[in-house]
């Protein structure tokens, strides 16, 4: 609530128009911080958004596109996040003109000389391949699950390792987004000239296992003579509320013998302060590859103000909107109705964040989650790490 609302509220508790228990300290009176109170003010809150003016609070609906891009569970899936955490789930970013957004984006740090996510991942994966080709010495064929797969730039160099050895099986691309699943398709064979079999899957990983994908080479490789090689390029999973639910699905979709490739930055003062998220160098505002749900939702920028920064306190990256003035999204759910989703002037919705982790938190989080690190290398300016695991 703002400043005037909370005076206003405690001058009427003091003439007893309002049922409020106060205290006093010396010459300043306060509201108790009773079950009584808080109830009260929770109804006064609820009451003044119901009530509020039409002139003074915008309702906008998304663009009819928005409804054709996600399903109605995902639809579902936004509104709760919006109403119990005030945040966009950072996974929805990718679709239609999200996808291409992030195509973009990548294909432009992929050229720079400078490490950033796409060039540390590559340079780490070289530095790890004789490693690598001696934990696959004894198979003959090795299929790659690439999950998150984005636009498959860090995998290219690997692919083209295990073509060249004659070992590449199955190709496995798993992403949220069909766009992302085409764009990866498309490079495949623009790299391999159609030597790469692509299979692409929709799959959201905080929730959807992918076991029933490797199920048929499991249960007919008898001679053990075929290994899963899962990669997890880019810190994919630290864009999350829950990083762990990511862990989770892939632990339970590999196999024992099943190798996990994964990549992510590490916590710096660089890191902390790195937000040049848009392709050209500009003012702040919300980078296209953070905007794109935003935007579905009719959200002007004329509404809200940027916040970036980092919380000393939950040690994440942030990026957020803040509200300049009241706002209400109305969504429609087919053959079920309407639901409202209102927001307060100074109220803030997250768009994207990165947990920052130390490398010893990084080998926590693994050993918590159920897998055991087998090695690891790190960049020179040790802010990007890559590890190699297996299940425990």
């Amino acid at each position: 609530m703002s400043d005037s609302t909370a005076k206003k509220w405690l001058k009427e508790a003091k003439e007893g128009k309002l049922k409020l228990d106060l205290v006093k300290d010396g010459k300043r009176t306060y509201v108790a911080q009773t079950s009584g109170n808080i109830e009260t003010l929770e109804k006064l809150a609820s009451e003044r958004k119901k009530f509020r003016t039409r002139a003074n609070n915008k309702v906008v609906l998304p663009q009819p596109d928005f409804y054709n891009h996600y399903s109605q569970a995902q639809i579902y899936d936004i509104v709760t996040n919006l109403e119990a955490h005030r945040e966009l789930p950072r996974q929805y970013n990718y679709f239609d003109g999200g996808a291409r957004r992030w195509d973009e984006y990548t294909q432009a740090l992929a050229n720079k000389e400078a490490l950033n996510m796409i060039t540390a991942s590559q340079q780490l994966l070289d530095a790890m391949q004789a490693y690598l080709d001696t934990l696959l010495t004894k198979y003959k064929r090795v299929n790659v699950v690439d999950i998150g797969v984005g636009n498959a730039i860090p995998s290219r160099a690997l692919i083209a390792h295990l073509l060249k050895a004659e070992k590449l099986g199955r190709y496995i691309a798993i992403d949220i987004s069909k766009e992302m699943l085409n764009i990866a398709e498309a490079n495949m064979k623009e790299w391999f000239d159609g030597k790469v079999q692509f299979e692409g899957y929709e799959r959201d990983i905080t929730r959807e296992h992918f076991s029933n994908l490797l199920a048929e080479d499991y249960i007919q490789d008898e001679n053990d003579e075929v290994v899963n090689l899962a990669l997890l390029l880019g810190g994919t999973l630290y864009n999350l509320r829950d990083p762990d639910s990511g862990y989770r699905v892939i632990r339970e979709s590999l196999g024992v013998r099943d190798i996990l490739i994964h990549t992510q930055g590490l916590d710096s003062r660089t890191s902390r302060r790195y937000f040049d998220f848009n392709v050209e160098p500009s003012q702040p505002v919300l980078p296209p590859i953070h905007g794109f749900v935003v935007d579905m939702l009719n959200i002007d920028p004329s509404f809200y103000k940027l916040e970036i920064g980092y919380d000393e306190k939950s040690r994440q990256r942030f990026e957020r909107i803040r509200f300049e003035k009241p706002l209400t999204i109305e969504f429609e759910f087919a053959n079920i109705g309407k639901r409202r989703v209102s927001f307060d002037k100074g109220d803030s919705v997250l768009v994207w964040r990165f947990w920052q982790q130390t490398f010893p938190e990084v080998v926590e989080q693994f050993e918590h989650n159920g897998f055991h690190m087998l090695g690891s290398v790190q960049t020179s300016n040790r802010e990007h790490v890559l590890t190699i695991s297996q299940l425990q």
